[in-house]
């Protein structure tokens, strides 16, 4: 017998051990076994052609895979063509066709598996499950819109008035500015035609080796093309320092500072401390007393210069880190290093000489 699954020959059962033999019986010679013929039964007409086993023409049972008396695989039957008749709307649950769709064998209601060729019955079930029908969504209420509103009575606006613009009165270019400042050109580093070392168009002396810089600090600015508007040169103005009013009698005179050369006396501030150095609009440097009139920008006067600050009833000055240094009596100050004053005190803010008055 064969495996009608894999073909596999299966063993015979195992008879029950035979009963004790005499001695006689014993020795008694086996009979011998009936010879088989080879010649292949006839077939059974009866028995359709598909369960015929081609090798040795036994009759097996329909939808077996393999012969049953030599284990010959036997050739699928074909499938008859089942009519299908309309099935109801889909159900949550899916029945297996009562014939295999492969092999066509006969199969139980709920096998999931065929039991002759193995193949799986849920997804044959699962292609013939009609599609759920498409559900048409309802058509949408349409809102109900408000009446429109009568249109409102056209309002002509009043015609405007023709007003005459009057022209924009001409605007002066740079050459009706009487007192146009001009552009200051930008600054160049010179060299020391002493020591060469680079120094400021401004420097009245080298602050490396002291040598004067007369010839190099007068020396135009103008050397510097600058490409800009030409404006004419502002009318030249005689300004002249004004001699200082006499203190009233019987008032003493405020400390001061002289100027040999012309004899000009510049009052220190009302208060406290008193700035002396150059002004400068572009940088907003307006120091208490301004010696650019008194040569201050031809002798090297730095816009801060230095200061003069009293301080428990005594005068003192201190240079401000200016770039031709401040000299009191010959002797070079140290910037940020207050020093005292005493009255006829010489100071030299670059090259312009002072003198220090604290009496009339």
């Amino acid at each position: 017998m064969f495996c009608d699954q894999c073909g596999t020959r299966l063993r015979q059962p195992e008879a029950a051990a035979p009963a004790m033999a005499t001695p006689a019986e014993a020795a008694a010679p086996a009979p011998p076994e009936p010879v088989h013929s080879t010649e292949p039964s006839p077939a059974p007409e009866a028995a359709p052609a598909s369960s015929i086993c081609p090798n040795c023409g036994a009759s097996n049972t329909p939808g077996e895979m393999f012969c049953s008396e030599c284990g010959t695989r036997l050739a699928a039957p074909r499938p008859e063509p089942v009519a299908v008749a309309e099935q109801p709307a889909a159900t949550s649950d899916v029945t297996a066709p009562n014939t295999c769709p492969q092999c066509g064998a006969q199969l139980a209601e709920g096998d999931e598996f065929c039991y002759a060729c193995g193949a799986d019955l849920r997804s044959f079930a699962r292609a013939t499950t009609p599609s759920e029908p498409l559900v048409e969504a309802a058509p949408a209420v349409p809102e109900e819109t408000a009446a429109p509103s009568p249109p409102a009575a056209e309002v002509t606006p009043p015609a405007e008035e023709e007003v005459e613009e009057a022209p924009a009165p001409a605007v002066a270019g740079p050459t009706a500015e009487a007192g146009a400042v001009p552009t200051p050109a930008p600054q160049t580093r010179l060299e020391c035609p002493a020591c060469g070392a680079e120094v400021a168009p401004g420097d009245a002396f080298c602050e490396f080796c002291g040598a004067a810089l007369t010839e190099r600090a007068a020396a135009p600015a103008e050397s510097i093309s600058v490409a800009t508007t030409p404006q004419p040169e502002p009318a030249p103005v005689d300004v002249r320092p004004s001699a200082p009013e006499a203190p009233p009698e019987g008032v003493p005179a405020r400390p001061r500072l002289v100027v040999p050369e012309s004899g000009v006396e510049l009052p220190l501030a009302a208060g406290t401390e008193t700035l002396i150095g150059r002004e400068d609009p572009y940088s907003s440097v307006f120091p208490d007393i301004d010696l650019t009139p008194h040569g201050g920008e031809q002798g090297g006067v730095s816009r801060r210069h230095f200061k003069i600050t009293l301080s428990g009833g005594q005068y003192v000055i201190e240079d401000l880190n200016s770039t031709n240094a401040t000299m009191l009596n010959r002797q070079r100050l140290q910037p940020g290093v207050p020093v005292a004053l005493a009255d006829g005190d010489e100071i030299r803010a670059g090259r312009v000489r002072l003198i220090f008055r604290t009496a009339s």
